[in-house]
């Protein structure tokens, strides 16, 4: 460790509120910390933590892509977790959530700066709870949320009501059907979901994505402009082509598919080659987890809604045909109020 480190480990806060509240969800506990302000205002809530399967627990065999995605599927950790918030309630006083990040306590205890949060909180007179005193911090996981907007920490009194907007969320369910996509042709089939029902559903198109030219559209919106130099546009440039190259190098293309389902499903679909695929570490990772389709009317051709899909394989501009797979479909979760 460097010396430098705890230049930042050091800094005071601005304010720090305690909160100091026990949420009992189903069989868990949950414990709201409090918030602190600085730079930004921050609330913290610890939470329990399941680790990961280690990989001497996994069948053994080369893990392909297909082996890693039904390993990391229909995961309940993260639905269970409140970094799936979107807003928060102390009273009449609304914080909304901009950003969140979660880890585990497990390696905190060289972590200083988590540390020192749990001393501030103590010496602003946070009562550690009876349940958590003797919790090993392998079971716990600290959340940091980021609350937008706010240049003073709100009042709080434990009789005060706490209310928290959960976001929508989203269940996997694996459904591995071959499917075989022409580009520019439509096509239908039909699967059987977690409930038993047949669910019918109409590929309205298949296409080539240009990725190359469409980032290139995208950082031309005179937008970009009114909010970002020319220096950080060309930087923010750089570094996504930067990674666009390792995923989909210039030239290459992105399959979209246009299709409809008799329920309101989302789907999910992965070519042959990458699911028998050996996974790479490779910095295009991050451009492939945002890649979306949005078609550009609402209803398709069954008059049922019509939604997009990428399939994330660089292909070639003179690709007609891919063998593929529905791997799974996603059932979205209303977002829904929780009252502490």
């Amino acid at each position: 460790m460097k010396l430098l480190y705890l230049e930042d480990v050091y800094k005071t806060w601005n304010d720090i509120l305690v909160i100091g509240k026990t949420i009992e969800r189903g069989n868990k506990k949950f414990h709201i910390v409090g918030m602190t302000l600085g730079d930004e205002a921050e609330l913290y809530i610890i939470e329990p933590y399941n680790e990961p399967k280690n990989d001497s627990n996994r069948k053994k065999g080369v893990r392909n892509q297909r082996k890693l995605l039904k390993e990391n599927t229909g995961s309940e950790g993260s639905k269970d977790s409140y970094l799936q918030c979107s807003e928060f309630c102390l009273g009449n006083q609304r914080l909304q959530v901009r950003s969140g990040s979660g880890g585990s306590l497990k390696y905190s205890t060289e972590n200083y700066e988590a540390i020192k949060l749990f001393f501030d909180m103590l010496r602003g007179g946070w009562v550690i709870p009876e349940w958590l005193k003797n919790e090993e911090w392998n079971n716990l996981q600290l959340v940091t949320l980021s609350i937008a907007d706010v240049q003073k920490l709100p009042e709080y009194s434990s009789e005060m009501p706490i209310v928290i907007k959960h976001s929508p969320s989203f269940s996997h369910y694996i459904v591995e059907k071959t499917i075989t996509l022409n580009v520019g042709k439509s096509c239908s089939f039909s699967f059987v979901d977690n409930y038993g029902d047949k669910v019918q559903c109409y590929i309205n198109n298949v296409v080539l994505i240009d990725v190359w030219k469409d980032t290139e559209e995208k950082f031309s919106d005179p937008r970009y402009a009114e909010r970002f130099s020319e220096e950080q546009i060309q930087e923010m440039k750089n570094r996504h082509y930067e990674m666009l190259e390792q995923s989909c190098p210039k030239g290459m293309c992105y399959i979209g598919i246009e299709y409809e389902c008799s329920k309101d499903l989302s789907l999910q679909f992965y070519s042959k080659d990458f699911l028998k695929s050996v996974p790479e570490t490779q910095k295009g990772s991050a451009v492939l987890s945002f890649m979306r389709l949005k078609p550009d009317k609402e209803t398709g051709t069954h008059n049922l809604p019509l939604k997009g899909c990428v399939i994330q394989t660089a292909v070639s501009p003179d690709t007609s045909k891919m063998p593929a797979e529905l791997f799974l479909y996603l059932v979205k979760e209303d977002e829904w109020e929780e009252n502490v």
